[in-house]
């Protein structure tokens, strides 16, 4: 063998040589970044179903805390519907002292796990909080803290009026994320003289 050949042959050898390292690098290289991806996409998930757990409670908060106002006193009940799966709020903003169904002046809350939503009702429009919803339930509160029995028809007039703070419990578990995310709050209800 020649010098010359033998010194081709040497070259090819390190030729394959830093190509095979490369391609090993270039492998790392891209399981790195699909795997950063993986955990880009996951922790948007995680983000997107905490903002959205927020949000709905958010909401809930907002109409419950408005719940009862009735600047006329015409006697606007704060609560109108008090089950495990719903609460019906109202309020009279425009101080007219009539509540109009068909506006903000009357919200209901609904938690439907058959279809994995909690939803704002507004009138006739049902606007979803969430989705991805595992647990969702209304806890009623009288005025010493203790939680109030709910029967499978709902709290009754004069119990409603013994309702004194409303709790939101609710977990959400979006498709794709391991663990669920898991929100509760208890909003006070006005209470008239």
């Amino acid at each position: 063998m020649t010098r010359r050949a033998a010194r081709a042959g040497v070259g090819l050898i390190e030729l394959l040589v830093g190509t095979a390292l490369g391609l090993v690098v270039l492998s790392l290289l891209t399981f790195a970044v699909a795997t950063g991806s993986r955990l880009l996409v996951a922790c948007g998930a995680r983000g997107e179903a905490e903002d959205t757990a927020h949000l709905a409670i958010e909401a809930f908060t907002f109409d419950a805390r408005r719940a009862g106002y009735d600047p006329a006193a015409a006697g606007a009940a704060a609560l109108v519907e008090a089950r495990t799966d719903r609460v019906g709020l109202t309020a009279d903003l425009d101080g007219d002292g009539v509540v109009d169904p068909n506006s903000e002046e009357s919200v209901v809350h609904a938690c439907t796990l058959a279809s994995a939503r909690l939803s704002r009702i507004v009138g006739r429009q049902s606007l979803p909080l969430a989705e991805g919803v595992t647990a969702c339930r209304f806890r009623y509160l009288d005025a010493g803290g203790a939680p109030l029995a709910v029967p499978a028809g709902g709290l009754g007039p004069a119990a409603r009026d013994a309702v004194a703070a409303v709790a939101l419990d609710l977990t959400l578990l979006p498709t794709g994320l391991r663990g669920p995310t898991e929100r509760s709050v208890v909003v006070a209800l006005r209470r008239h003289p």
